[in-house]
């Protein structure tokens, strides 16, 4: 999906996303930190210092922010950003987010943690760029660092998802979801189109199309690739808990080192 496109859903990107709890998400992500990751950190006061890769609205690099975490956030789409710098405003969060490309990111410094979150990573379509992101934590990730991240399970994206339509009409808006996915390419493909309400008028709307792209990556797609960029592989787990994962939900949680001397 371009960038303009997901400013098109800016406006209603958090009611989309209203089954997911940002504050159950930070405190899943800060158990894994805490289990495996290190004490202190780059951060202020020696707080452990998060990047958030493609934070979108900025809701879980809020809940993390209260948890006691410096935050970065990242994302592609400013007018996605515009509404993480509200939510940080009204909840005085200093967070500083950037509006680039989570592959050829460029930070000041380096971190303790990234994360990167709601299927972010299968919409890296090339294995590649992927790869790229994990090579550029010998850049910006601290020895002993984590990165934790979930992927969109195959079975969602070649069976929930698979080549259904689905729609979904409120009040002010109405979003129409038309998925196929390509066996071949390993590739799920959802054309939207949203009509949102103007205000002008209760009759008028403007018409927003856009393409989500999202590819297929198993276990071992993913740790070669974290071989190859000098991570560790630490656990697979089913979607906020730290139970095995079977493959069998919508996603699944990863987690990862960067081998270093304060490595458990």
């Amino acid at each position: 999906m371009s960038n303009s496109s997901y400013d098109d859903l800016a406006e209603i990107y958090d009611h989309f996303q209203k089954d997911i709890d940002p504050v159950r998400w930070a405190n899943y992500l800060d158990a894994i930190v805490r289990r495996f990751g290190p004490e202190k950190g780059d951060g202020r006061d020696g707080r452990l210092l998060l990047c958030d890769l493609g934070c979108g609205t900025g809701g879980v690099s809020l809940e993390m922010h209260k948890l006691g975490y410096d935050v970065i956030g990242i994302d592609t789409s400013r007018l996605m950003l515009e509404k993480a710098r509200d939510k940080a405003a009204s909840s005085g969060a200093d967070i500083l987010f950037l509006c680039q490309d989570i592959t050829k990111m460029e930070l000041f410094g380096t971190v303790d943690v990234f994360v990167c979150l709601l299927d972010t990573v299968n919409h890296l379509i090339r294995k590649s760029d992927f790869l790229r992101m994990l090579t550029s934590f010998s850049n910006y990730l601290n020895k002993g660092g984590l990165f934790i991240f979930d992927i969109a399970t195959p079975h969602h994206l070649e069976e929930t998802l698979g080549n259904h339509f689905f729609y979904t009409v409120e009040e002010d808006y109405t979003l129409l979801w038309e998925n196929r996915f390509s066996e071949k390419t390993q590739i799920s493909k959802s054309d939207l189109t949203l009509f949102k309400k103007t205000a002008a008028g209760q009759d008028e709307y403007h018409r927003y199309d856009g393409q989500i792209r999202e590819r297929v990556y198993t276990e071992t797609d993913i740790r070669e690739c974290m071989e190859q960029a000098g991570l560790k592989f630490l656990a697979k787990y089913k979607e906020l808990t730290f139970q095995k994962a079977d493959g069998k939900g919508t996603r699944e949680f990863y987690a990862a080192l960067r081998p270093g001397s304060i490595e458990n």
